[in-house]
């Protein structure tokens, strides 16, 4: 079992208040030893509330202290209000429990190409292989089992996990976390068809991810047939996506698991994709654009706005659609009682002489 995270020397509630703000309420001496969640909290972990609902079902709770959306007079925790509990959190993980770990240096056993340019303070482990003419900027992390393909780049404290491949002429930005068995810049799945056969498209572009990405586990970013593949700044992609051959992400997008993406299919910024939804090929989708888990987008999408379903339609729409689907074998035989109503009464009007039929009229002798 993996230990709780624990700062080098006790925090005091007062250390956590001048990183995050906020009002603090109760004992600023209080120390803290660990982070955790509200229901496994001790008296000596800092844990965050941020909501109501959740004080609703937690009962005994015996945090240390808390981070909290508002004070909470009817608790005697030391506590700490701020506008968004959550990031306070994380801000404290970040500042206190993080280990910093000093630079490791170029281990002997690695595979180096000619003209490889190594910034200073680096940690390359040990089995790493890099191209011709790779470059690694300051402070980057490369853990053993990473490929670094020949004229790539890595960025200044970018951190590649164990196994991460990093195909020829691909650029990574700074600050970029590549996590493990992640292959960026694999060929794109272009062929065109002649007599019957497959014939390979070559892909001769790259991939670039711009700073602040983080890409999880066993994700698939094919380099471009031409041009690049581009993610954008600040954009977290998780564990399995495909992300294919001359797609663009925007700047602070989302795209969680099981996620596939088109080839040249550009999407905005500050999307969210849910998981396992599929996009088509050469689609656009707007800034601002909320797709919802197992979305199926086969058509180009206006910003701002939240779809659903498969094919991708407006979410309400989805919601009032699977509404009616529990409904749908009563619904059905509704019909089908209406129907033979109808017949029964179409049959009794055919067998019925027209009302409106008068008798001939008398001749007059």
């Amino acid at each position: 079992m993996m230990r709780a995270p624990s700062p080098s020397a006790p925090l005091t509630l007062t250390q956590v208040h001048q990183l995050v703000g906020g009002e603090l309420h109760g004992d600023g001496a209080t120390a803290l030893t660990t982070l955790a969640s509200l229901s496994d909290a001790t008296a000596q972990a800092l844990a965050f509330v941020a909501n109501d609902k959740v004080l609703q079902v937690k009962t005994g709770i015996t945090a240390g202290a808390l981070l909290a959306h508002r004070h909470l007079s009817e608790l005697t925790i030391p506590h700490i209000v701020v506008p968004n509990p959550q990031l306070a959190f994380a801000q404290v993980a970040q500042r206190f429990f993080v280990p910093t770990v000093g630079p490791r240096g170029i281990a002997t056993d690695i595979t180096r190409g000619e003209q490889v340019a190594i910034g200073a303070d680096v940690s390359v482990w040990p089995f790493v292989t890099l191209g011709d003419r790779v470059t690694i900027g300051a402070r980057a992390t490369l853990y053993p089992g990473v490929f670094v393909g020949s004229d790539s780049v890595i960025g200044d404290d970018s951190i590649l996990y164990p196994n991460v491949v990093v195909r020829e002429g691909c650029w990574i930005g700074a600050r970029v976390t590549i996590h493990s068995g992640t292959v960026v810049g694999s060929d794109g799945f272009g062929y065109v068809q002649h007599q019957g056969k497959h014939v390979k498209i070559p892909q001769l572009g790259g991939v670039t991810i711009e700073d602040d990405v983080e890409v999880g586990a066993n994700v698939t970013i094919d380099r471009a047939t031409l041009g690049q593949t581009l993610i954008k700044t600040g954009t977290k992609v998780d564990n399995l996506v495909q992300i294919a051959h001359n797609v663009t992400i925007g700047a602070y997008s989302i795209v969680v698991a099981q996620v596939g993406i088109a080839g040249s299919t550009t999407i905005g910024q500050h999307v969210m994709i849910g998981g396992q939804a599929g996009l088509a090929d050469h689609i656009s989708i707007g800034d601002q654009v909320m797709i919802a888990a197992r979305a199926g987008v086969n058509r180009s999408l206006e910003p701002n706005q939240i779809v659903s379903g498969a094919p991708v339609m407006p979410h309400e729409t989805w919601m009032k659609a699977q509404a009616v689907i529990p409904r749908l074998p009563e619904l059905r035989q509704l019909v089908r009682s209406l129907e033979q109503r109808v017949a029964t009464l179409e049959n009794q009007l055919a067998q019925t002489p027209s009302a409106s039929k008068k008798p001939p009229a008398r001749t007059r002798k």
